[in-house]
């Protein structure tokens, strides 16, 4: 695809995960960074195989030396967009990978105590919602994040665990006003199955309803018809969002999207018109 994609992703973190040096190390604070600026490089470069390798530490573990590298350099020049922005020059990516927020934040993720949660447009599930609180009075995004947004022409909303990726980046308030007012067109794709460690209980409405309730706005959904976790035009339609299914699983995993089916999808998305098309 013929773009210079920006990636943006959540670096919140739990409190009770206890020791700093292994939350910077192994939490969502580096690891989505170093995975987003991995799938943008390539695979041939000394330095992107070196940044994949395990590094045992003791009484930590075994963590890829990348995880070390990106937590180093956010402390070296304060910022982890800084830090980010370095490593992709670096690694020679078009495009740029940038967290959600300006600093690290903690994020507690509760249960939504009220009887919408059950049921709705389409049935839903048995299961409960929650709601992403981040646990900070200091929450901004990057300047360079929000702007991105708002020049984009498309805003994919990827799939991966619903509240603790998902909802910890496309929720800050800075990027979810960003997401309203933006012309760019917001495709959610949609995961293939139920994460028991994350969305236990829900249905593909109930992960839609999820992002609806923190205020994310969604214009379609591309997902799987044959995924586990369904999703049903009519419902999408109830919801306004225009549905786009599509084959998208692997053949050896179907928990995982096929990268050239996805590629694939995502290229018939980007040259269609934006509305009439995407049902098809």
């Amino acid at each position: 695809m013929d773009c210079d994609p920006t990636v943006i992703v959540s670096i919140a973190y739990n409190e009770r995960a206890g020791n700093d040096v292994l939350r910077g190390a192994n939490g969502p604070t580096v690891e989505d960074l170093r995975r987003s600026l991995e799938a943008l490089a390539g695979d041939e470069l000394a330095l992107m195989r070196a940044i994949r390798r395990p590094l045992a530490v003791e009484r930590l573990g075994r963590y890829p030396l990348g995880n070390f590298v990106i937590a180093s350099l956010a402390r070296a020049f304060g910022d982890h967009a800084a830090a980010s922005r370095w490593l992709g020059e670096q690694l020679g990516i078009s495009g740029m990978v940038l967290p959600a927020t300006t600093e690290p934040v903690p994020v507690e993720i509760e249960l939504v105590d009220d009887e919408l949660t059950m049921g709705g447009p389409g049935g839903g599930s048995a299961g409960r919602l929650r709601h992403v609180r981040f646990a900070t009075k200091h929450l901004e995004a990057p300047a360079e994040a929000v702007a991105a947004i708002k020049r984009a022409r498309w805003a994919l909303l990827a799939p991966g665990p619903l509240y603790r990726s998902v909802l910890s980046a496309s929720a800050v308030p800075d990027l979810t006003s960003a997401l309203r007012s933006t012309h760019a067109r917001i495709v959610w794709i949609a995961n293939l199955e139920p994460d028991p460690h994350d969305t236990a209980g829900l249905a593909g409405s109930d992960h839609l309803r999820a992002l609806r309730r923190h205020g994310v706005r969604v214009d379609a959904a591309l997902y799987d018809p044959e995924a586990t976790l369904r999703l049903e035009p009519a419902v999408l339609a109830r919801y306004g969002v225009a549905p786009i299914p599509r084959a998208l699983r692997s053949s050896s995993d179907h928990a995982v999207h096929d990268p050239d089916r996805l590629r694939s999808a995502l290229r018939e998305l980007f040259s269609s018109l934006p509305t009439s098309t995407l049902g098809r």
